[in-house]
C-alpha cells in the first residue's frame, strides 16, 4: 500500500567497522555514513555467516543460514528458485523492487535476482588483444551502480513504495580508489576505496531528500563481510573465521523517526537483517527465515536476546584443508576445526590466546551446539543441488576477481574436513594458489604456471592447483599439458565433470575425436544439463557428417544457453541444410540480436527468407551481410 514506507538495502563489499567514523576510526573521512549513522540504530557487533560476498548475500537476502540456501562458496554455487527472498516478499506486497550490484560475483545467474524487477548486473568484459579479461569491467565503480539505482527510482510509481538493494564492491581488493581519494589516501588505498564508497552513499542520500523520498525511506546500511590486514597472518578475507572477516557495520535509520538515534551493545547476525525489516514494515514474518528480528531492541522493549552467530567458510576446502564453522556468543568464540580454537572475547578481543586446553569442557558444550545447530538449520526439504557447473569463461572471470576454485560437494566436504589438514597449516598454500588463480585469470600464465607447480610439489592432491594450472594450459593451447593435468585431477575426483570435461576438450583438439567423443558422454551422465559438453558433441558430430545427431546437440546448447552465438549460427545452418527454412530464420534472427554485426548470420539469414518467398526481408539482410563484409557481395 502507499502508506508503506519505502526500503533502501545498501551492502557495501568487505567494509570492516572499524574502518568507519561512526563507529571511532579517526584516520577517515566518511562524513555521510556518520550523518546516517547520527539518525540511525547503529549495531556494535554484527556477525557475517560467511566471510564470502555470495554466500554472505544469500543469507542476508533469505534470513537463512548457509545449510539452509546451500551456497557455501563464491565459485560453483547458484540460490535455488525454491528459497525465499526478501524482494519476493516485498514484491508480494505490492512493492516495486530494483537491485543494483558491482561485481559479477552477484550476477544474476547466481540466483539473488529472484524476486526484483530489474536486476542491474551488466558485466559482459570485453578481452584484452592477448585474450584476456579486462578485470576492471567485472566490477563496476559505485558511482555507476548509484547512478543506475537513481535513475530506476525516478522512473518507477511513486504512488507504489520501492525496495532497492544497491550494492558497491569498492572497498573488495584491489584497492585501486579513484581521484581524489587515491592521493588522499596513498598509504592506505583501503580507506580511499571506503571513503569513495562513503561520498556515493552521500549522493543517494542527496538525491532522496531532494524527490522528499529520505524521511518516508528505511534505510538499511550494513557489508557482507569484513577484511584481513595480516591479522592470524590472513591477508583479504574467506579462508579463516576471526573477527576481523566477519565483524560488519549495521545502521537501521527508520522511517518518520520511528525510532531515535541508539548504540546497540547486543550481538546480533546478519540473517536479523531481513525480518527486522519486515518487522519495522509491519508484514508477517515469512516462516522460511531463521533470523531474529531486531525490533524489540530498535524500540527499547528488549534489553537482551543473547544471540548465538554461527558462521562457516568452505573455502579452505578448496586448497587441501577443512572446512571451518565458529559459534560466536557475546564474551565466547569456538572454531572448529582440527586443532579447535576458543577465545574469551571479553580478555582477548584479537583472538590473539587460544584457551582451548584449559577449557576443553565448554568447548565440548559448544561444539556439540554446532552440530544441533547444524542439523535444526538444514533444509529438510528434498535435496536440490545448488551447486553449478560454471563454464571456462564463468570460472575466468571469478578467478579474474580473485575467487579460485570449483564447487566441492558440501556433505563430501563435511565429512572429510576431520582427516584434512588444519587451514593455519596450508595457509601459505591459500595465499600462493590465490595468486597463481589470480595471475592465470588475468594473463600472465607462464607466472601462474610456476606457482601451481610449485604448490603441488608442497602439497601434492590439492584439486584446485591441477585444475588451475590444468586450465592455464588449455588457454595457452598447451593441449598435451593440459591433458595431463586434468588427468591428474580426475584420479583424484573421479566424478568431477569438470575434469572428464577439460580432458575430453583437449582430445578433441589433439585430434582424438572417438575418445573426445566417449568423455563428454561420460560429462553428461555426471551432469546432464552440462552446455559446452552438449557443444562439444555437436561439433564432433557435425565433422563425422551425422547431422542430425549434430543439430540435436546444438539444438539442446540453444536451449540452455541461447546467448550462445556459435550454437544458434550452426542450428540454423544445419536446420537450413535439411530444408526446414524457418526454423533456421529464428535461429540466425536470435544470432543477429546478438550480435549485428555477425555477417554470416545476415547472409545465412536472406538466403532462408528467399527459399521462403520473403524477397524483400532477403535483399535486405543479403545487403547488409555484404556492407559488413565484401565477400558476402555479389560479383555481377
Amino acid at each position: 500500500s502507499p502508506s508503506k514506507p519505502n526500503v533502501i538495502l545498501l551492502t557495501i563489499d568487505t567494509l570492516r567497522p572499524d574502518h568507519l567514523g561512526c563507529y571511532g576510526y579517526k584516520a577517515i573521512q566518511t562524513p555521510h555514513i556518520d550523518k546516517l549513522a547520527s539518525e540511525s540504530a547503529r549495531f556494535t557487533t554484527v556477525v557475517s555467516q560467511v566471510p564470502q560476498t555470495l554466500p554472505s548475500h544469500c543469507s542476508i537476502l533469505t534470513s537463512t543460514y548457509p545449510m539452509f540456501h546451500r551456497v557455501r562458496d563464491n565459485v560453483g554455487y547458484r540460490l535455488d528458485d525454491s528459497k525465499t527472498t526478501l524482494a519476493e516478499v516485498l514484491k508480494r506486497r505490492g512493492f516495486q523492487t530494483g537491485a543494483f550490484v558491482g561485481s559479477y560475483v552477484l550476477d544474476s545467474r547466481f540466483g539473488l535476482a529472484q524476486g526484483f524487477d530489474t536486476y542491474d548486473d551488466h558485466f559482459n568484459p570485453e578481452k584484452n588483444p592477448d585474450g584476456f579479461l579486462k578485470l576492471e569491467q567485472l566490477e563496476r565503480r559505485g558511482e555507476e551502480v548509484v547512478n543506475h539505482a537513481m535513475q530506476w527510482i525516478e522512473k518507477i510509481n511513486s504512488q507504489s513504495p520501492f525496495f532497492a538493494w544497491v550494492h558497491l564492491y569498492d572497498p573488495h581488493d584491489p584497492y585501486d580508489p579513484p581521484p581524489p581519494f587515491k592521493a588522499r589516501y596513498r598509504s592506505r588505498p583501503y580507506d580511499g576505496e571506503i571513503a569513495y564508497a562513503d561520498e556515493q552513499v552521500g549522493r543517494l542520500i542527496t538525491f532522496l531528500n531532494k524527490r522528499g523520498f529520505y524521511d518516508k525511506t528505511l534505510i538499511v546500511l550494513t557489508s557482507d563481510h569484513g577484511e584481513s590486514f595480516g591479522e592470524h597472518r590472513e591477508f583479504k578475507h574467506g579462508y579463516f573465521l576471526y573477527d576481523t572477516t566477519l565483524l560488519v557495520p549495521l545502521l537501521i535509520k527508520p522511517p518518520r523517526q520511528t525510532f531515535g538515534k541508539l548504540t546497540i551493545d547486543e550481538q546480533v547476525r546478519l540473517v536479523d537483517v531481513a525480518p527486522t525489516i519486515l518487522q519495522i514494515l509491519e508484514l508477517p514474518r515469512v516462516a522460511d527465515f531463521q533470523g531474529t528480528g531486531l525490533l524489540g531492541l530498535l524500540a527499547g522493549k528488549q534489553k537482551q536476546l543473547q544471540l548465538e552467530a554461527y558462521s562457516e567458510t568452505y573455502y579452505p576446502a578448496q586448497f587441501g584443508a577443512s572446512s571451518l564453522r565458529s559459534l560466536r556468543r557475546l564474551s565466547t568464540k569456538f572454531i572448529e576445526s582440527p586443532r579447535p580454537e576458543l577465545y574469551d572475547l571479553n580478555q582477548d578481543p584479537a583472538e590473539l590466546k587460544n584457551i582451548y586446553t584449559e577449557n576443553q569442557a565448554l568447548a565440548n558444550q559448544l561444539k556439540n551446539r554446532l552440530g544441533e545447530m547444524s542439523n535444526m538449520l538444514a533444509d529438510q526439504g528434498s535435496e536440490k543441488n545448488s551447486q553449478l557447473a560454471l563454464s571456462s569463461e564463468e570460472l575466468e572471470k571469478l578467478g579474474a576477481l580473485g575467487y579460485v576454485g570449483g564447487p566441492a560437494r558440501a556433505d563430501k566436504v563435511e565429512s572429510k574436513s576431520s582427516s584434512l589438514s588444519d587451514p593455519k597449516d596450508r595457509l601459505e598454500i591459500f595465499q600462493l594458489l590465490s595468486d597463481a588463480g589470480r595471475n592465470a585469470a588475468t594473463g600472465r600464465c607462464p607466472q601462474a604456471e610456476k606457482q601451481f607447480l610449485e604448490a603441488i610439489e608442497k602439497a601434492p592432491g590439492i584439486s584446485t592447483a591441477y585444475f588451475l594450472l590444468g586450465r592455464c594450459y588449455f588457454n595457452e593451447q598447451r593441449f598435451d599439458l593440459a591433458y595431463n593435468a586434468f588427468q591428474e585431477l580426475l584420479k583424484l575426483n573421479p566424478q568431477s565433470a569438470e575434469a572428464q570435461f577439460y580432458l575430453s576438450a583437449c582430445e578433441f583438439y589433439l585430434n582424438r575425436p572417438d575418445s573426445a567423443e566417449t568423455g563428454f558422454r561420460k560429462v553428461l551422465s555426471i551432469n546432464p544439463s552440462y552446455i559446452y559438453a552438449h557443444k562439444y558433441l555437436g561439433l564432433i558430430y557435425q565433422s563425422k557428417g551425422q547431422l542430425e545427431q549434430a543439430l540435436q546437440e546444438l539444438l539442446k546448447v540453444t536451449e540452455l544457453s541461447p546467448a550462445d552465438e556459435e550454437a544458434q549460427f550452426r542450428a540454423g545452418f544445419l536446420l537450413a541444410r535439411q530444408a526446414r527454412f524457418t526454423e533456421a530464420i529464428s535461429h540466425f534472427q536470435k544470432v543477429i540480436e546478438i550480435n549485428s554485426s555477425n555477417a554470416s548470420a545476415h547472409h545465412n539469414l536472406g538466403l532462408a527468407y528467399l527459399r521462403t518467398g520473403q524477397n524483400d526481408f532477403a535483399q535486405k539482410e543479403i545487403a547488409q551481410a555484404c556492407r559488413l563484409d565484401p565477400k558476402f557481395c555479389s560479383k555481377d
